[in-house]
């Protein structure tokens, strides 16, 4: 953990422990000894955070120039270091190849060079395709808990590690600064320290940006409505069509009467992607302008 880091309300940071070990030692042994006997009594006391604002800018004068911030309490900031340390050594058997965000070693640049890619063979091609690009609805506040738990079980992750996961989710509480304490059904603030570190694909996916390539017929824009639907159900993240947008390649004209079943906005290149302009020519200098 970073030694200086902004302290949860606890008012302690990582310098703290490391300064003071000597002393808080057997304090902190106790704590894991009691996690690693999945007592959890009392620990929502030590798995608070406060939620406050920053600038994104020294002028700041309106909302939209301020960033949310969580701080979250010392012990339980530890806590989910350690389980995602225990994690990372097998994040990459675990995530496909072709899944970017939060792994070591991989970039973002990597899913944008593979849709990219896959936009220009499909182009050379000419082959009829539609090209999803899917707005997930507040995709970390509504993932399904018996989902997540369910899929690390069939992953092999045993009880014990389930239930380490699942005490940092039920215990977590927010509290906004110089407001009431506020606990949400769904609390992923404290999952932050768990980031983890010519076929053409059908499917790319960074954290909840996703990007899909389907044949424009209307079977198969029936059953990617249908599987994104049948995902929801199961996983509790479900696609906001009226944000999503879709993009049509060589198809006929009746294939934006096809993409109205989906209920998003048809749109020509170029979009972005990853906060990236993707299109089939090079980039003009007023496209890239919002990334210098």
């Amino acid at each position: 953990l970073p030694a200086r880091k902004a302290p949860g309300p606890d008012g302690f940071i990582a310098e703290f422990v490391r300064a003071c070990w000597g002393t808080i030692r057997q304090d902190f042994l106790d704590v894991f000894q009691q996690l690693f006997e999945l007592r959890s009594r009392g620990f929502y006391k030590l798995n608070q955070a406060l939620l406050t604002l920053i600038p994104k800018r020294a002028d700041a004068n309106e909302l939209r120039d301020y960033r949310p911030i969580c701080l979250i309490h010392l012990v339980a900031k530890i806590f989910a270091k350690v389980i995602s340390l225990r994690l990372a050594p097998r994040l990459g058997g675990l995530v496909s190849p072709n899944q970017n965000a939060f792994i070591p070693a991989r970039s973002l640049h990597d899913n944008f060079v593979l849709v990219k890619q896959s936009l220009m063979l499909l182009h050379q091609l000419k082959a009829p395709q539609i090209m999803l690009k899917l707005d997930l609805t507040r995709a970390f506040d509504s993932l399904s808990w018996p989902f997540l738990f369910e899929v690390l079980g069939q992953y092999g992750f045993g009880p014990r590690f389930r239930e380490w996961i699942a005490i940092l989710l039920t215990t977590s509480s927010t509290r906004v600064t110089l407001s009431r304490l506020m606990r949400r059904a769904h609390d992923y603030r404290i999952l932050q320290p768990l980031h983890p570190r010519r076929a053409i694909p059908a499917i790319s996916l960074y954290a909840d940006d996703v990007m899909i390539f389907c044949h424009a017929t209307e079977d198969d824009v029936a059953a990617s409505k249908g599987l994104l639907a049948l995902f929801g159900q199961a996983s509790g993240l479900r696609v906001n069509y009226a944000k999503s947008s879709a993009t049509i390649l060589h198809g006929e004209p009746t294939t934006a009467e096809m993409i109205t079943q989906l209920g998003c906005p048809v749109v020509e290149l170029p979009i972005t992607y990853l906060g990236i302009p993707l299109t089939l020519r090079r980039p003009s200098a007023a496209q890239l302008q919002p990334l210098v």
